[in-house]
């Protein structure tokens, strides 16, 4: 019996990204799935005391075969490359398998379906992730989101506009361009720009407040169309919306048009990470 341990701790999509990274890791090195998955090391930020392991906070495994046939890509710095040169077909599987979200997070996501009357067909998100994100990449200006969002509101006038984001001065400019916007309350923007939200929230509402930005991420990526930057959050509402359909992905400061060289190399790249000795942030042990 073969246990997957991850040592990752940050963000929860910093560690759901580390998670699936090893996952698939273990399935290119062994050609099948870990017997065991352990996350007990993970989402520190997003737990109370007790919690054996704290992905059952958030996540329900979903007992499907996966059976190798291929190396997968995934890799956390694709949170920062094109996601239409994401395998969709590859990784699907294991998003259904390890990051399905539990009955707690979907009863938050009707919630909010029902206390924003959320449309998705006719709904269009603007994801703006600014503050410490700058310690990472190039953050691109407002007015670059804003024109994207004036050209959306041109071409389809019926879209309403769900806003997401931690900057406080974003949301400022884009709810007095835009007042009519949807903005989730219980994920407020943070006037802390020198690390993540989570970060500075208070023990006995971590599991809450990781509830709830879980559960906004899923809502995101059920929209009809989608603006946002590059980072985990982003990536996630890729995944779980299983294509890049109608989204507008900025990559630092440029709208992505999917021709990335570099993309190719991290499809690639599992042919050749075989052969380097695994990354730190897992560990696997045999009983």
């Amino acid at each position: 019996m073969k246990t997957l341990t991850l040592t990752h701790d940050a963000g929860f999509f910093s560690c759901c990204s580390k998670r699936l990274e090893g996952i698939v890791w273990f399935f290119n090195t062994y050609k099948t799935l870990p017997d065991r998955v352990d996350s007990s090391r993970q989402f520190s930020l997003y737990t109370s005391e007790g919690v054996a392991d704290p992905a059952s906070l958030y996540f329900k495994e979903i007992d499907t075969s996966i059976t190798y046939q291929r190396p997968i890509a995934f890799y956390n710095d694709m949170q920062f490359l094109s996601y239409k040169r994401l395998d969709f077909t590859g990784l699907t599987p294991f998003v259904t398998r390890y990051f399905s979200p539990n009955d707690e997070v979907l009863q938050v996501v009707d919630g909010y379906e029902k206390k924003y009357h959320i449309d998705y067909e006719h709904t269009c998100v603007v994801f703006y992730r600014g503050n410490d994100k700058a310690t990472e990449m190039t953050i691109a200006s407002h007015e670059l989101f804003l024109a994207k969002a004036r050209m959306v509101r041109k071409e389809r006038p019926d879209m309403m506009f769900l806003l997401q984001t931690d900057e406080p001065e974003f949301m400022k400019a884009f709810l007095s361009e835009f007042p009519d916007s949807i903005s989730i309350e219980e994920t407020p923007p943070s006037d802390n720009k020198q690390s993540f939200f989570a970060a500075d929230v208070p023990v006995e509402k971590r599991v809450w407040h990781g509830t709830h930005f879980f559960a906004a991420i899923l809502t995101i990526s059920k929209c009809n169309m989608i603006i946002t930057h590059s980072g985990n959050g982003a990536l996630w509402a890729m995944l779980y919306r299983g294509n890049t359909e109608n989204v507008y992905q900025c990559i630092g400061t440029t709208w992505d048009s999917g021709d990335s060289f570099k993309a190719l190399w991290y499809r690639l790249k599992p042919y050749f990470k075989k052969l380097f000795k695994r990354h730190s942030y897992w560990i696997v042990t045999s009983s």
